[in-house]
């Protein structure tokens, strides 16, 4: 394995959708924020009642969950080796893309200020013109198109229950391999992200949290590259 592609599918990423953009709770909170109803991310601590009737409520605004996981990646050892790239495919249908080196904001605000930027204006630069993130129009099946992976391992408390051990040895066992978490908080995979997959696992007797799922998986690639059997374990 040269690049390990990792996919947070399905995320609870988007604008407030112009359905609940005129309910109340949506408007004060972007008043407060300075900005149109349109322009700001759905977010269930602020919209929570003005997104009850919204179709897939439970698997939405939650940007909070993004910015868990990207911390989680960008700042592991796998990505720090050059050997990670991190995509996230939104629910509304788009893809971000994060350049290895970029440094998310900590703060939560803050992210999500930097993550409406990027639908307004489509991507974000370094003062010397390095892109650092972009966000598109496109499918997730589009992008497995671009990347053209010969191994995708979709990972889901459904699965086939694997070591994670083992899970990272078929990882690395492929060229261009791709794991794919999803980003949702509750529900399950769309139809077309499953068929995307060769193979479904499951790491863990638990449901986890998208950030942890991410965690375990590349830490257990780590430990196989650097052959600690400690990353055997399963939980």
């Amino acid at each position: 394995m040269d690049t390990l592609h990792l996919v947070i599918a399905e995320a609870p990423l988007e604008l407030v959708p112009t359905e609940i953009q005129d309910h109340p709770a949506v408007r004060r909170h972007a008043s407060k924020l300075g900005k149109r109803s349109g322009e700001i991310l759905l977010d269930r601590s602020y919209h929570h009642w003005a997104m009850r009737n919204l179709p897939d409520s439970e698997k939405r605004g939650r940007p909070d969950i993004v910015h868990f996981t990207l911390l989680e990646a960008l700042g592991s050892p796998l990505n720090l080796m050059g050997r990670l790239r991190t995509w996230i495919s939104t629910y509304d249908g788009h893809i971000l893309e994060v350049d290895p080196t970029t440094r998310l904001p900590r703060v939560y605000e803050r992210f999500k200020g930097l993550i409406e930027k990027l639908y307004m204006e489509g991507e974000t630069r370094t003062e010397s013109g390095m892109r650092l993130m972009a966000l598109r129009r496109m499918t997730l099946q589009t992008l497995v198109g671009e990347i053209s992976p010969d191994k995708i391992i979709l990972l889901s408390e459904r699965g086939e229950r694997l070591v994670q051990r083992t899970l990272a040895e078929i990882l690395l066992s492929a060229s261009r391999p791709m794991a794919i978490v999803g980003g949702f908080p509750h529900s399950d995979f769309r139809d077309e992200t499953k068929s995307i997959a060769e193979r479904v696992v499951s790491i863990s007797e638990f449901s986890l949290e998208a950030w942890v799922a991410v965690s375990r998986l590349l830490c257990a690639v780590e430990g196989v590259l650097k052959g600690d059997i400690g990353a055997s374990h399963i939980i």
